[in-house]
């Protein structure tokens, strides 16, 4: 075990805008997706029989399923959330995603040109089956909505458990690892409207079956040591899925538009560009590559050690292979290998090479899309690029930044159940105070409407700058007489690292009545938007990030630092035009400085942050636009030809 670990090589991620925005902190590893063993062909297990129920599969060679804790790396288990809002671990109806996806502020402004060709989305995670944070929520939405604009949609996911009300559709046999390996279909339709509606189709295998997690164990806090096999099976089951299952009686055929989502279906273009076009199928469909968090890049050795019986110094052994991919005598190797320079690699004999398989994707994908457009232009930088900035930038023509949508039914301040009093912008300042109450009640501060209430919603993490918050909260409760600092209320809610939680419970025994800290609550988390002031978000980098687009629609101004997605939804000048504070750089000194401008404003100059509540509130946060660029996005990678020719 300990000789296996020395091939998890700390594969350095970014904070993304470190240098620009001036932070310090110390990058964080690798998380999803570790330099660990990945699986290899010593790993096929006993011949399988195939099974009829959901959760049963079979084959000639499966691949074990086993935990293979000895080759796996163990991390902080918080390290392998995406986005900033726990509530997108909250299930999310299909209902309310069909209603939102009716119920836009603005109508379409653009109309696609091919509504004849279907979409079809391929994602590790999708809501409400599966989730793991904001990669699911995006998905679901981006199902819906697509489907309600015309287009023939499917939703492709891991069949992780044995869902209720779906139906057996096919099994299909798969070349592996150098074996045949069954998957079956389950199928689900949801119908949007007489003629639209969303095929969400399920991939089960015995590998996708795990009890403690999506990607990993959480009470080991180890990756699943086989999920480069998990994921390479998955993309070529999503592959076959539109020729081989005859939805509603009809294949979806060809020529589709392909929708790969992050590293776990990176392989996706892969082998569509060397496994599936070259033998004259998928010729007319082209696939775009959406980037959700690029610090996960799906990054697995091709070697690995073992301990040698015949000595004291383990093996250097080769592991996987191009073949072992069923892509040899093809050019994927050049697309998916990465060498890591001599100064990144971790032990004797150690050549460096990687299986990089985001880097793949980026290489073969007809097109790039990520979360924000300010992300996008990170992407770009060292960074942001976490060793793939110049493959991007060279790519950069083919690339775009769609700012994500929210769910506006879900998030509607005018219509939540939750809420001691129901508001809009005609109402708000009324509705907040009342919530205002409701909240200070509900976290035991003490009920004052006219205090200038700061909270803050998230993982407690370094990412999140919960460090700088901490930092600032005694400064924030001492009345130094200048009539702001002293006369606050905040509220801190949210799980993480436990040394956050330990010195966020010292400090709020100090400041009982003013501080209050509760565990992350989906329900305490609507109160939260409508009844503070100000909504704290001192990320380091947020590719996207919800919370503040929820604030917004909430009355709450948020505190930003400006990077990523950050940027692309708050408005920090100019002054008549703002929907909040940005900080940069991110600094001690400067997040103070800003808080006390937003607390100052709140107290000096009330009708200035009342118009900037409004502002917040009437923006539109819906996935409308957001489709209108997607829908253009696609229409411009179906007019091209395939990227790699």
């Amino acid at each position: 075990g300990s000789a296996a670990r020395l091939v998890c090589r700390q594969a350095r991620l970014h904070v993304s805008s470190a240098v620009r925005l001036g932070c310090t902190s110390r990058r964080p590893v690798l998380a999803t997706t570790p330099r660990h063993t990945p699986p290899s062909p010593a790993m096929t297990g006993a011949d399988q029989q195939p099974a009829g129920g959901p959760g049963d599969g079979g084959g000639e060679a499966e691949v074990e399923v086993e935990e293979f804790h000895g080759h796996a790396e163990r991390r902080d288990t918080d390290a392998m959330s995406r986005q900033a809002s726990l509530s997108m671990f909250r299930d999310i109806a299909l209902d309310d995603l069909d209603q939102a996806a009716k119920e836009h502020l603005t109508e379409p402004q653009y109309i696609s040109k091919n509504t004849d060709v279907p979409v079809v989305i391929v994602t590790s995670e999708i809501s409400p089956w599966s989730k793991s944070g904001g990669l699911a929520l995006v998905t679901a939405s981006l199902a819906v909505e697509l489907a309600e604009r015309g287009h023939r949609t499917m939703a492709i996911s891991p069949m992780y458990d044995n869902y209720e009300n779906v139906t057996w559709l096919a099994d299909k046999k798969i070349w592996l690892f150098n074996g045949e390996h069954v998957v079956k279909y389950f199928h689900q339709y949801h119908k949007l409207g007489e003629t639209t509606g969303v095929d969400y189709i399920f991939v089960d295998h015995p590998c996708f079956h795990r009890p403690g997690g999506l990607y990993y164990n959480q009470q080991l806090g180890v990756e699943y040591a086989d999920n480069l096999y998990r994921f390479a099976l998955f993309c070529l089951a999503a592959l076959e899925a539109p020729v081989t299952l005859a939805v509603g009686g009809v294949c979806y055929g060809d020529r589709v538009t392909f929708i790969g989502n992050d590293w776990q279906t990176a392989l996706l273009p892969v082998y569509l560009t060397h496994r599936m076009r070259p033998s004259g199928r998928f010729t007319n469909s082209r696939c775009l590559f959406i980037v959700h968090n690029f610090g996960y890049q799906g990054i697995y050795p091709h070697n690995k050690l073992e301990n040698n019986p015949d000595g004291p110094l383990p093996m250097v052994v080769k592991n996987v292979n191009i073949s072992d991919f069923g892509l040899d005598n093809t050019g994927a190797y050049e697309h998916l290998v990465y060498q890591y320079p001599p100064e990144k690699r971790s032990y004797d004999g150690d050549d460096g090479h990687v299986w990089n398989l985001s880097k793949g994707a980026i290489l073969t994908c007809d097109r790039i899309l990520t979360v924000s457009p300010g992300y996008a232009a990170e992407m770009k930088t060292v960074e942001g690029g976490f060793s793939l900035e110049g493959l991007i930038k060279n790519k950069e023509f083919f690339l775009t930044g769609i700012l994500n949508g929210i769910d506006v039914v879900a998030w509607d301040p005018a219509n939540d159940a939750l809420l001691a009093m129901q508001y809009d912008v005609a109402s708000f300042e009324e509705g907040k105070k009342a919530c205002k109450l409701q909240l200070q009640a509900k976290v035991g501060l003490q009920q004052d409407p006219d205090i200038a209430m700061l909270a803050f919603v998230g993982r407690l993490t370094m990412q999140k700058g919960i460090d700088m918050i901490c930092e600032a909260l005694d400064w924030l409760m001492v009345d130094t007489g200048n009539k702001v600092t002293g006369h606050v209320q905040v509220l801190l809610s949210g799980n993480g690292d436990q040394c956050h939680v330990d010195r966020i419970n010292s400090i709020a025994g100090r400041w009982k009545g003013k501080l209050s800290f509760v565990a992350f609550d989906p329900q305490i988390e609507h109160m939260i938007y409508a009844g503070c002031d100000l909504l704290l978000m001192p990320s380091r980098y947020e590719p996207c990030g919800l919370p503040q687009m929820c604030a917004q629609r909430y009355g709450s101004v948020p505190i930003v630092t400006l990077c990523g997605g950050l940027k692309d939804s708050v408005i920090v000048e100019p002054l008549e035009l703002a929907t909040g504070f940005g900080i940069l750089p991110l600094t001690n000194d400067k997040f103070k400085e800003v808080t006390y401008k937003a607390l100052d404003t709140f107290y000096n100059q009330p009708e200035e942050f009342k118009a900037m509540q409004r502002r917040g509130m009437e923006t539109d946060f819906s996935w409308c636009p957001r489709i209108d660029q997607y829908e253009e996005a696609i229409d411009w990678t179906l007019k091209d030809p395939p990227f790699v020719r």
